[in-house]
């Protein structure tokens, strides 16, 4: 009896660790950027294409990155850079471009990522984040809307994917801060709420300046200074080759912050030394990268945009649900450029006490119903009383 007694002891014991440490699991997901230096353009960087090509695929393999965001890729109709990527990469993986400009030799930004970790759910170019001629003439940022595969669960992080202006002059730094200066005012107007990872080649320091006659002062101090909203987890890193502070940077936003493994921003030194003469033959760049821990057992609730409403289904193909903590007052739903597309307003209605609804008023609740159907497919911002998220119309 005593013995029998001992044996489903120790089973439940087991059992109970077995599921506390399932509970406990935590997902690691990589993240890299990486500028490929003229990627598919046969009048600019490494001379031999088909070398750099099969490089690239070899670091990526030997990195083993979840997400890498690619700065100067090529893509045209004759040849598309991505897609050469991921077949030659394998069927676990997939890839995105969305080029400021089609052609072989306009350095656009793209993704790689391993489809078994990460779901691309959107993606588009930013034109309302800073002018044209402040993002290099309109190598504008992309955004790429994924969602981290965690268990049974879908985890969405926004990726802002930029390619800012180069060299050292005054002229050039002035652009990189009015555009950096116009992308934080967007991210702080429709994106306060959501998981925000903003990186590539940044072509400037996080902390001081290559411009030696701008003060020292980084054209991304607006970020540095917002440490409440903003880390920038890649300030502390060297490069490897140059000695000076790493121009490819990383940027998180304080709702990934319990996310980020602290101190995990690293160069990818060791990976760049398995491709033979590596800067002649791949790229001028070395990749960084992050990691991302994320429990399994995370909350949704607590994961989701930190805002006093919900929005459902997202994406959507019309109808969309607006559940709030409080009264709704007033819905306004935005395209990417800021035109506001909707408008709906709510009065209080409690009676004979009720003041007459106004023309096109109806009446408040903490959930209501609206129709966006006839809205071109695209993503789009919805504002409820104060607060504003982002939703993407199939």
């Amino acid at each position: 009896m005593k013995k029998t007694t001992t044996f489903w002891r120790v089973l439940i014991f087991l059992l109970f660790f077995s599921i506390q440490t399932a509970e406990a699991q935590s997902y690691d997901f990589k993240v890299t950027t990486w500028n490929v230096e003229w990627l598919s353009c046969l009048s600019n960087g490494p001379s031999n294409r088909e070398l750099q090509i099969n490089n690239v695929v070899s670091l990526i393999k030997t990195m083993d990155s979840d997400f890498i965001a690619l700065q100067e890729v090529g893509t045209s109709n004759t040849y598309t850079t991505i897609d050469t990527l991921v077949r030659r990469l394998g069927s676990d993986w997939a890839g995105k471009i969305v080029p400021w400009k089609v052609g072989n030799c306009n350095q656009s930004q793209g993704i790689i990522y391993k489809k078994s970790k990460v779901i691309l759910m959107s993606s588009s170019l930013i034109t309302n984040g800073g002018t044209s001629y402040d993002w290099s003439s309109g190598r504008f940022p992309v955004l790429y809307d994924v969602d981290f595969i965690v268990g049974d669960k879908q985890i969405p992080i926004a990726f802002f994917n930029i390619h800012a202006k180069a060299y050292s002059d005054v002229s050039s730094y002035t652009r990189r801060k009015n555009a950096s200066i116009a992308l934080k005012n967007l991210l702080d107007s429709y994106f306060n709420t959501t998981r925000v990872v903003i990186l590539g080649d940044f072509n400037d320091y996080l902390y001081g300046t290559m411009c030696t006659t701008c003060g020292g002062v980084s054209p991304y101090k607006n970020f540095m200074d917002d440490d409440t909203h903003y880390k920038g987890v890649t300030a502390g890193l060297t490069n490897y080759y140059y000695g000076n502070s790493v121009i490819d940077n990383i940027i998180i936003s304080n709702e990934l912050l319990d996310e980020y493994l602290s101190g995990s921003a690293f160069n990818e030194v060791s990976a760049t030394k398995t491709i033979p003469n590596y800067y002649a033959t791949t790229s001028d760049h070395i990749p960084v990268s992050i990691i991302i821990r994320i429990p399994n057992n995370v909350n949704i609730a607590d994961m989701q945009k930190r805002s006093s409403f919900f929005v459902y289904p997202n994406p959507t193909t019309g109808k969309i649900v607006v559940s709030s903590e409080y009264q709704v007052v007033s819905i306004e739903v935005f395209d990417m450029i800021g035109k506001r597309q909707e408008i709906h307003r709510y009065a209080r209605n409690d009676g004979e006490n009720s003041p007459p609804f106004m023309e096109g008023w109806q009446p408040q609740a903490d959930e209501v119903v609206i129709n966006i159907s006839h809205l071109p497919a695209g993503i789009y911002f919805i504002k409820v009383n104060e607060e504003t998220t982002k939703i993407i119309k199939y």
